[in-house]
């Protein structure tokens, strides 16, 4: 049985890395708290008419945060801010982040008008990131980027003829959720995973069945064997990645 932990950090200092994104917030402070109180392993702090929300991944042989993200939300943007441990690789560590932050964002729906074209381009480039991860060839992944990267200049067309109209930026935002979610689709369709790739999967499954993997199901789901789904597993408790559960 596999649970995601709070790990133990590695030696060395982190770096921090960081991205923002422009946005008006349409709620108040004690309406996003409430939507985000759900979170237990989030803390929430509020300063003045801005929210930071604190997320500690592990922590150092002192109890010091050490893998972290804080999110701010401030009246007119949003700024994120996140640790990269030594030997992690950034682009795997943002698009790690880059998932955890549109998750929020699904939670925080309404709370928010946000600059599309931002938004975008952020996706855009998290594709670049993607191909270190996806043991698909070539002409498969640019087949992808290319087709997003058309929409991507359609959308900024229409975004530009709509920025007056906040009912008509949400439709924007369902046809981004649309294109992201086919997107996903179209990576999973793919036969052969790298052990990275494989470990993205775990985690994503691990995140939503309640921290359990059944790996019969997992293998057939994925379309992998059960001996290698097993032999991951194996690589990312040595690593510090998951604990196994006594």
């Amino acid at each position: 049985m596999i649970v995601a932990n709070e790990q133990k950090a590695p030696a060395g200092e982190p770096t921090v890395d960081g991205f923002s994104i422009s946005a008006k917030r349409l709620r108040g402070v004690g309406e996003i708290v409430s939507l985000l109180s759900p979170l237990q392993f989030l803390e929430i702090a509020q300063s003045g008419d801005s929210l930071a929300l604190i997320y500690v991944e592990s922590r150092d042989i002192g109890k010091n945060p050490y893998l972290f993200s804080i999110i701010y939300l401030k009246p007119d943007g949003i700024e994120i801010n996140y640790t990269i441990s030594p030997g992690t690789s950034p682009s795997k560590r943002r698009v790690a982040i880059l998932r955890y932050f549109i998750n929020l964002l699904s939670l925080m729906e309404g709370a928010y008008n946000i600059n599309y074209v931002e938004v975008l381009q952020i996706v855009e480039s998290s594709l670049k990131d993607l191909t270190e991860y996806v043991s698909a060839s070539y002409d498969d992944l640019y087949a992808m980027y290319d087709s997003l990267k058309t929409e991507h200049a359609q959308a900024r067309k229409k975004t530009a003829s709509l920025q007056s109209s906040n009912d008509l930026f949400s439709i924007e935002n369902m046809e981004l959720k649309s294109k992201n979610d086919a997107l996903v689709l179209r990576v999973r369709e793919l036969e052969t995973y790298s052990d990275d790739v494989l470990m993205l999967k775990i985690q994503d499954w691990l995140g939503e069945h309640n921290n359990e993997i059944n790996l019969s199901e997992f293998s057939k789901v994925h379309k992998v064997s059960e001996q290698r789904v097993e032999s991951v597993l194996n690589r990312m408790v040595q690593e510090g990645l998951l604990r196994a559960r006594e």
